[in-house]
C-alpha cells in the first residue's frame, strides 16, 4: 500500500509559480482550499499510475506480439496461444488503465477549476472528492438533489450511491481512499478538528489510508526538491504547508450502523449488512473496532476479521486467509 502512494504529490513539481501564487494569495483561502490540494495531488498521484500502468501494459503487448510471430514461424501452436491469451489480458489493462487515466485528468480539471474560483475559500464545507466510478453512481446532496459523480465534490451528509458499479472517494486531504462497491451507500459525515469520519450504511467499501510518518516523509521530501526548483515562492507557502501537515494528522475513522472502526495508517473492507451487521477485514495495519454500546473495542490486526452485530455486539478477532479474498477493488 505504502509504495503506491510515494509519488502523490508530484504535482507539487509541476504547478505552475503563477497558478500557485493564486492560490495562496490570502491567509484565509489558504487554509480553506488545504484539502482541495491535497486531493489535487492524489488525483495527479492516479494519472501518473494509470500512465504507467499504460506504458507497462504496452510493453507486454508489444513482448507478446513478438512471441505469436515468432511462434507461427515455428508452428509452434501452444506457444501461439499463450501468447495470445496474455495479448488479450494486456489489451484490457491497457484499456482500463486508459479509462483510469482519464477520470483522473476529468478530476484534475475540475479541481483546478475549483481553485481558480477560490470554491475552497467559500463558506461550503467540503470534505471529499469522488476520483473515478463505474457503471452507475450518483450523488445524493444533503439538500435532496441528486448530481451524477463528475460533480463529485463532497459535502458533510451528502451520499454516494451505487448500483451496479463502484465510486471511488478521496478524503483527509488525498490521504485517505474509499472505493465502494456496487449497491453499496457511503456517507460524508461531519468533521470535527480532531478527526474526520465516512458511515457505510450498506454494501462494502475499501478503505486506504496512508500512514502519517511516511506521508509527512513523502511531504517533506517533495517541499524540498519543489523549493530548489521553483525561485519565486509564495509568501503564504509556509502558512499552507503548516496547515496542510496538521490537518492530515487528524484521526480517521469509518462508521457503521453497529459501530465501527478507527484508524491512523491501514488497509482494510469494510461490510455491512441490514440483518448480520459490519464486518471488518484487515488487510495491512491493525484497525481499532468498536460497537455503538461502548462496552469494550478490539484491535483487529491484519490476517483476522472483526464482527459486530447491528445491535453493536463485539466479536473478539478471527484469523482468516486473506489470500482467498477476491479482490474486487483492484478491478
Amino acid at each position: 500500500m505504502n509504495k503506491r502512494l510515494l509519488p502523490v504529490l508530484v504535482i507539487l513539481l509541476i504547478l505552475s509559480c503563477s497558478f500557485v501564487s493564486t492560490v495562496f494569495s490570502q491567509d484565509n483561502a489558504v487554509q480553506k482550499n488545504n484539502w482541495l490540494l491535497g486531493v489535487l495531488f492524489k488525483a495527479e498521484w492516479l494519472r501518473d499510475d494509470a500512465v504507467l500502468q499504460i506504458k507497462k501494459a504496452e510493453n507486454y503487448i508489444t513482448r507478446a506480439q513478438y512471441i505469436i510471430a515468432g511462434a507461427r514461424q515455428e508452428h509452434n501452436a501452444e506457444a501461439e496461444k499463450v501468447a495470445k491469451d496474455a495479448l488479450t489480458v494486456a489489451k484490457k489493462t491497457k484499456a482500463k488503465a486508459e479509462w483510469k487515466k482519464l477520470k483522473a485528468e476529468e478530476s484534475i480539471a475540475t479541481i483546478r477549476n475549483a481553485l481558480s474560483k477560490n470554491l475552497g475559500g467559500s463558506d461550503r464545507q467540503i470534505k471529499g472528492f469522488v476520483t473515478n466510478y463505474t457503471g452507475r453512481a450518483d450523488i445524493l446532496k444533503a439538500n435532496g438533489d441528486t448530481v451524477p459523480p463528475e460533480n463529485g465534490f463532497l459535502e458533510p451528509g451528502d451520499k454516494v450511491i451505487t448500483l451496479n458499479g463502484t465510486a471511488e472517494i478521496q478524503a483527509l486531504d488525498g490521504r485517505a481512499s474509499a472505493k465502494i462497491g456496487p449497491y453499496s451507500e457511503l456517507v460524508m459525515k461531519k468533521d470535527t478538528p480532531e478527526e474526520q469520519a465516512l458511515e457505510l450504511l450498506k454494501g462494502k467499501a475499501h478503505i486506504d489510508v496512508e500512514k502519517m510518518d511516511e506521508y509527512l516523509k513523502m511531504l517533506d521530501e517533495k517541499l524540498k526538491k519543489y523549493k530548489e526548483d521553483i525561485s519565486n515562492i509564495p509568501k503564504d507557502y509556509e502558512k499552507f504547508v503548516k496547515g496542510l501537515k496538521v490537518h492530515a494528522q487528524k484521526k480517521f475513522e469509518v462508521r457503521t450502523q453497529g459501530g465501527g472502526g478507527a484508524v491512523r495508517g491501514t488497509e482494510f473492507l469494510v461490510f455491512e449488512d441490514n440483518k448480520t451487521g459490519t464486518e471488518i477485514i484487515v488487510l495491512e495495519g491493525s484497525v481499532e473496532m468498536y460497537g455503538v454500546k461502548g462496552e469494550k473495542t478490539i484491535i483487529v490486526n491484519a490476517g483476522n476479521k472483526g464482527t459486530v452485530t447491528k445491535d453493536g455486539k463485539l466479536s473478539e478477532p478471527e484469523k482468516i486467509d486473506i489470500s482467498n479474498l477476491e479482490k474486487w477493488w483492484e478491478r
